[in-house]
């Protein structure tokens, strides 16, 4: 590649300190200050004529994505609207400074061109890219809109439709094919040139042009022209509106997107137009908890996946030998999760052979859907196919690298499974995981022989294991630092978030919904202490997606995963009655509030769930796909036998009320699960219900609502008058922590941070 002269190249990249790790080229302070530097040098020298921004000098790798995040805790506006002390520009400087260049500037795009990075690109006068390149604006869902003029200029050059597609919906996948079409590239870099040389052909061409021609390539010079296919603008954003989510309901960012693309033809200047937009801006940085909340997830899912040392094992590197044992829901999607990510082969075992063949099929069918639907390239889907393998016996395992055991939850047919492959795998170092998502890791690792222990632990998934991105890794007593982190770095290749925990009966996600499920079912019955027996709809409307925010109901979650489960796991913890004998199990004190309506239904009436077309609710197959949930008589019956002696038979719950019943008592498992070190911060449970319980992602998880909507105080106060009222319930007992974060005034994220940073300077 060789330089014209008169041409500036100034490189992103260049702008980082070497000591300042910036693989994407966020845009921060120091990187800032040095493009303002450049740019400023550049437009001073009279032997330059055009300038070409590109993210690294080559023209490979990122162009940029976006603002330095971490700057948006502070006070700054996020380094995007306000300026700073010390000279440093802000990105809206940067912006204006480009767009109002006096020399041309060719913005030479690659890799991921998104937020900040995007803005920049509209204020160049030109915009070139390789197909490599990947553009958008996804700040709504960091709960913030764009803040340095892309709802201003992405409508003036591309249109108000184009404008609402790409902002309001965050997408960050457009390409330099629908960048040509849309109109926002002016050329793509041909197939024997790289875009540095495609950026130098325009530069070339652009200097000679004459002083008018820049003055029209400036978006602040342009209005916002009428839509191609005849509507009008005001009614595209009011469309608009109609399909973002309520307020209250996670759609602040969303809305407020679409009401700074309505400010760029209904105000009379693109400089009014700006100042709507930093106000917008603002607003949601500085008044809004739901942005806290997006933020706080965003935060916290790449705290938590990222882990402090890398492994050298080939796995982490998404090669070797997978064998799943079980070819039932988990299994299945397990082993789809393992071919899409690219290892193999992937050995699927059952001891069933027509469960086996089904899972086989099962397998094949879904792969070749991804493939239809875009998902999965003609390439991959063949190698995935062949990839494929299924044995009825332990021995096809012995080459494994790792293996994932994904049988129901039985303690002894898991422990007699890693008895058994201790000898069949015949890899010392291998590493042998339990999908179990209650059971004692290290009773099962017990039955391996000494030295296998440390490659043991626990991968829980959560089902559909395929599509479900949450990976609880299970921490077990001799399990090695090695095999976490190995397990975490297998755990992203399939595209999953790995969170380490603990090693505890139901770990922390199911621990927590223990209290919760239980509650939740005696709100049904009028369980004592002066509650009413509820309806299964009312708690479910209560707390699913249009009031509290859940992606369903408690008793509809239960439905979708099958009844027989949580009545398996009360069964292996010794609290059923047995249905031959009539005796308590041994493990329900004679205190401990309880009821049967969810063993009798499970035990007497067979109602599953939507597998058996009845469970909480009936399941029509000809309704909704067999999945909408209908009010049963015979449900009701039930309820009726079970809260007939209720004291407050005929008095309800309010909506609030029940989300404080039956979610404070899970807030309050988390609290005593960070108490035990089952988990090492309170972000990870946030992270865990975030991606595998359905918590809505603008109340930022259980802990960070307890710590920043509710607040502490207010939690304590309310378990502690339940406590009261029911002693019989251990779980709604405070936790010590809690009432240290409350006595202290701290939030619990605060509490950790303050108790990290105390353990820090003790080791100094």
């Amino acid at each position: 590649m060789s330089i014209p002269s008169g041409v500036a190249v100034i490189a992103i990249s260049n702008g980082s300190p070497p000591s300042i790790p910036n693989p994407v080229n966020a845009l921060s302070a120091h990187v800032r200050q040095y493009l303002q530097t450049a740019i400023v040098n550049a437009l001073r020298d009279p032997s330059i004529l055009a300038i070409v921004l590109v993210g690294r000098p080559d023209g490979k790798g990122v162009f940029s994505a976006g603002a330095d995040i971490k700057e948006f805790s502070g006070n700054s506006g996020g380094s995007v609207t306000t300026s700073e002390p010390g000279g440093i520009p802000t990105l809206n400087d940067l912006a204006h400074l480009m767009e109002g260049s006096s020399k041309p500037i060719i913005a030479a795009l690659t890799g991921a061109c998104l937020g900040g990075g995007m803005e920049l690109a509209l204020a160049a006068q030109y915009r070139v890219a390789d197909k490599s390149l990947k553009y958008g604006l996804p700040e709504v869902k960091i709960g913030l809109i764009p803040g340095a003029g892309g709802t201003q200029r992405l409508p003036r050059l591309c249109g108000v439709r184009y404008a609402l597609d790409v902002i309001v919906r965050g997408r960050i996948n457009c390409s330099s094919a629908e960048g040509m079409k849309c109109g926002f590239l002016d050329g793509v870099a041909k197939n024997d040139e790289t875009v540095v040389d495609c950026a130098m052909r325009w530069a070339s061409w652009a200097a000679k042009l004459p002083p008018i021609t820049l003055e029209s390539r400036r978006l602040c010079n342009r209005s916002v022209p009428n839509d191609a296919e005849g509507m009008q603008n005001e009614d595209m954003c009011d469309f608009a509106l109609q399909s973002c989510p309520p307020k209250r309901a996670g759609g602040e960012s969303a809305r407020a997107t679409v009401e700074a693309i309505r400010a760029s033809f209904e105000v009379p200047s693109f400089t009014e137009g700006m100042e709507v937009e930093k106000n917008v801006f603002n607003d949601l940085l500085y008044h809004s908890l739901q942005g806290r909340a997006y933020r706080h997830i965003f935060f916290a899912e790449r705290s938590s996946s990222s882990g402090k040392r890398k492994s050298t094992n080939p796995l982490a590197k998404g090669k070797g030998t997978i064998g799943v044992i079980g070819a039932g829901t988990m299994g299945r999607g397990i082993a789809i999760s393992f071919l899409k990510a690219g290892y193999g082969p992937v050995i699927l075992l059952d001891v069933n052979a027509k469960g086996l063949e089904a899972g086989v099929k099962y397998i094949q069918q879904t792969l070749q859907i991804d493939a239809k639907k875009g998902r999965l390239s003609p390439s991959k889907l063949k190698a995935a196919l062949a990839c494929l393998q299924s044995s009825t016996a332990l021995s096809a395992l012995a080459n494994c690298d790792l293996v994932v055991e994904a049988v129901f939850e039985n303690l002894g047919v898991k422990r007699d499974i890693f008895s058994k492959l201790d000898s069949i795998v015949k890899k010392e170092d291998a590493l042998l995981l339990s999908n179990t998502s209650t059971l004692d890791v290290d009773a099962i690792s017990s039955s391996l022989s000494p030295q296998r222990r440390q490659f043991c632990a626990g991968m829980h998934f959560f089902s559909p294991a395929h599509i479900m991105k949450l990976v609880e890794v299970v921490r077990g007593k001799d399990t090695s630092a090695d095999t976490l982190e190995t397990i975490r770095a297998v755990t992203k290749l399939i595209r999953k978030i790995p969170i380490v925990v603990g090693n505890c009966d139901g770990f922390v996600g199911n621990r927590m919904m223990h209290p919760y499920t239980t509650e939740s079912t005696l709100t049904l019955v009028g369980h004592g202490g002066g509650e009413a027996g509820l309806t299964i709809s009312d708690v479910d409307s209560a707390i699913g997606p249009k009031y509290f925010g859940m992606a369903l109901g408690p008793f509809q979650v239960s439905d979708v995963a099958g009844n027989d489960i949580g009545y398996n796991i009360r069964r292996e913890k010794g609290i059923l009655r047995d249905p031959k004998t009539g005796q308590v199990g041994k493990n329900r004190s004679p205190g401990m509030r309880y009821t049967e309506i969810a063993d009798e239904m499970v035990e007497k009436m067979g109602r599953l769930g939507q597998k058996v077309q009845k469970g909480w609710y009936n399941y029509d197959p000809k309704i909704g796909k067999g999945r909408k949930p209908l009010p049963s008589t015979e449900m009701q019956q039930l309820l009726d036998k079970y809260s007939k002696d209720s004291p407050s038979r005929g008095t309800k719950l309010e909506k609030d009320e029940i989300v404080q019943r039956v979610l404070f008592p899970l807030v309050n498992e988390g609290f005593k699960i960070l108490e035990e070190g089952i988990a090492s911060d309170p972000s990870d449970i946030d992270i865990i219900y975030l991606y595998g319980y359905g918590w809505p992602a603008y109340r930022g998880g259980p802990m960070f609502w307890a710590d920043n909507e509710v607040g502490l105080p207010i939690v304590l106060n309310k378990l502690e008058e339940l406590h009261t009222m029911h002693p019989g319930s251990e779980y709604f007992r405070p936790s010590e922590l809690l009432r240290d974060c409350v006595k202290k005034g701290l939030g619990v994220q605060e509490y950790f941070r303050q108790s990290k940073t105390d353990a820090t300077k003790s080791r100094l």
